[in-house]
């Protein structure tokens, strides 16, 4: 098992745009994060400081990704640019900080970034979860070997990865499933503003059978429209892809 803690969000926002790194910026320096370099590689090694907004911004719009590090819960996140019109953010941070007091902490921080930067849609679980919602072990002559189905740019473009414990639904997914989502079992839905909803389980983040996680996950796709989710189970499956934000994407490309 993975003590690790996974969040992803699919997001219009470029950060090659000052103002939005600027932004970025400033929810990062959090005490909470406690940011300690950036960079455009793993090893980061340009020094974080409140005011280094714009060499963040060089480096994203020279390289079209970067990471950023923290001192608290082995924080780690990586900006990637996708498309024009998509990006996508991933965070990392120690699984156990989401089964004590700074939880609430961490869940609050992470609805503050989607208030201020709007994505159209995201997710957050521990990595055993993904891993079993998306690694496929296939086999071949030399042996075994591994790959991730259904979170690529190219899929985003055909249907939303999952639910999982906690899954953000931007303003174009809430006109779409609507009231759906304050009504779903076995979960609770947090307003994260006006055009986002956020969709909690309500179970502890690591399950005791992830089989049972799996299930329940299937029935709310099942409810919201399994059509419009990532399944894999149905990795070549026929999907559609929910139309507003099928709109919002129109100008992008895998």
């Amino acid at each position: 098992m993975e003590s690790i803690f996974r969040v992803s969000v699919y997001t219009p926002q470029d950060i090659s745009n000052l103002h939005t790194t600027e932004t970025l910026w400033q929810l990062l320096n959090d005490p909470l994060v406690a940011p300690r370099r950036f960079d455009s590689v793993e090893r980061a090694k340009v020094e974080f400081k409140p005011q280094n907004f714009d060499a963040a911004c060089d480096i994203y719009s020279a390289e079209g990704v970067l990471l950023v590090r923290g001192s608290n819960d082995k924080f780690k996140a990586m900006f990637s640019h996708l498309s024009d019109r998509l990006a996508k953010w991933t965070f990392w941070w120690d699984l156990k900080a989401m089964k004590n007091h700074r939880r609430v902490q961490w869940l609050q921080w992470l609805y503050g970034l989607c208030r201020q930067l709007p994505p159209y849609y995201g997710f957050a679980c521990s990595v055993d979860e993904y891993d079993a919602k998306h690694t496929v072990v296939e086999a071949h002559e030399e042996g075994t070997a591994t790959r991730t189905v259904g979170v690529s740019a190219a899929d985003f473009q055909r249907f939303l990865p999952g639910v999982y414990w906690l899954t953000i639904f931007g303003a174009d997914l809430v006109n779409h499933f609507g009231s759906k989502l304050q009504s779903l079992p076995n979960t609770h839905a947090i307003n994260i503003s006006s055009t986002q909803t956020a969709v909690l389980l309500d179970s502890p983040v690591v399950p005791e059978e992830m089989s049972d996680r799996l299930h329940t996950e299937a029935k709310l796709r099942s409810l919201l429209g399994a059509k419009y989710f990532f399944d894999r189970a149905n990795v070549d499956g026929e999907y559609e892809l929910v139309p507003g934000l099928a709109r919002a994407l129109g100008g992008a490309s895998a």
